[in-house]
């Protein structure tokens, strides 16, 4: 099964990795509208008596630090190799990167992941899976909320909720997209509570779920 997980091309997590410990310093954003950086410092990190900054622009005293127009910071910047380079073509290529990637996000996140300091920048992956997914799924299985909140495991209430939009519960959410992403977790969960439901229920999703596992390949 294709993962929901797609690559977010304007955001950027920053840390700083130690011999035990890495630490979350701050996010980078790209805001498209202002076509403008943005860089933000974490709370706890600014707060910590080891804090160093990222680079000579960003002082620990400010947390918010915005870039001229139309430019990355200069400090950034010089995490990515030039094009120049001789190696640049392999970088890219070693990272899974196209070499005429322009997107610095992309290119940060990438071949200018880790540098000579012990910052390393992390990509950010999005989610498009939703409440939506469920409701879609129960629709066209005709399962109910009760049937399918005990399933698996859940409190109906809290399906409910989220369904009409009155709760944004993300650990939920992401123990639903689990079983959306994993069929054979869906399915050993139905193992575990499918003897609560009726007997029709449970046969319609163990019939779906299994139907979603990846064909196994012969030689």
């Amino acid at each position: 099964m294709n993962s929901d997980l797609k690559l977010d091309d304007t955001r950027l997590l920053i840390f700083h990795e130690g011999r035990k410990r890495k630490i979350f310093v701050g996010e980078l954003i790209y805001l498209k509208d202002k076509d403008q950086y943005e860089f933000t410092y974490d709370k706890k990190y600014t707060r910590s008596k080891r804090a160093i900054p990222i680079g000579p622009e960003f002082d620990l005293f400010k947390r918010v630090h915005k870039s001229a127009k139309g430019k990355l910071f200069a400090s950034l910047l010089d995490r990515i190799p030039l094009k120049s380079n001789p190696a640049y073509v392999d970088y890219c290529k070693s990272q899974g990167i196209s070499a005429n990637e322009k997107n610095l996000i992309i290119l940060l996140g990438a071949i200018g992941r880790r540098g000579p300091s012990s910052f390393v920048f992390e990509a950010v992956y999005k989610s498009e899976f939703s409440i939506v997914n469920v409701v879609k799924l129960r629709q066209q299985l005709q399962i109910t909320q009760h049937d399918f909140s005990t399933a698996f495991d859940l409190k109906e209430i809290t399906l409910q909720k989220m369904e009409s939009g009155n709760s944004h519960d993300q650990n939920t959410l992401k123990l639903l997209q689990i079983y959306f992403e994993f069929p054979e977790v869906a399915l050993w969960q139905l193992k575990q509570t499918g003897s609560r439901i009726h007997h029709h229920a449970l046969s319609t999703l163990i019939q779906y779920f299994a139907s979603k596992l990846e064909p196994k390949t012969t030689n």
